[in-house]
């Protein structure tokens, strides 16, 4: 299973986020340095084996963080309503929320919310 694919497909398949944040603002790699707001950025933090039969795995384990960046603006999406249209995707996805973090930047009015999620994924 290709999990990026199945992040980036996930996210960028909900017009609703789309709307909110715009196009090309979902990234499957942490770039450098973020410079354009908002964006939302997702990362494979961890996927494991699990369910063994006959020493064969019969699922994967999938952990997800998302980032999102906001400037506190005028005009701009607050990276909390940002970060409940993400909730709501991965809910309705049965994901479960196990992180949310926000680590704000005073000095440069960036807003950084990180929200984990976990899955596990059979194969039948």
């Amino acid at each position: 299973m290709n999990l990026k694919k199945y992040y980036m497909s996930l996210l960028s398949g909900s017009s609703e986020l789309v709307a909110l944040i715009g196009e090309n603002k979902i990234l499957s790699a942490y770039p450098q340095e973020v410079t354009k707001f908002p964006v939302v950025i997702f990362e494979d933090v961890n996927s494991n084996d699990v369910a063994f039969s006959d020493n064969l795995p019969e699922g994967t384990g999938a952990n997800v963080r998302i980032h999102i960046f906001t400037k506190t603006l005028k005009g701009q999406p607050k990276a909390e309503d940002i970060a409940d249209v993400v909730r709501g995707i991965f809910r309705s996805d049965y994901w479960s929320m196990t992180a949310n973090v926000e680590t704000p930047d005073v000095e440069d009015n960036i807003k950084h919310r990180i929200l984990d999620f976990k899955r596990e994924f059979y194969s039948l």
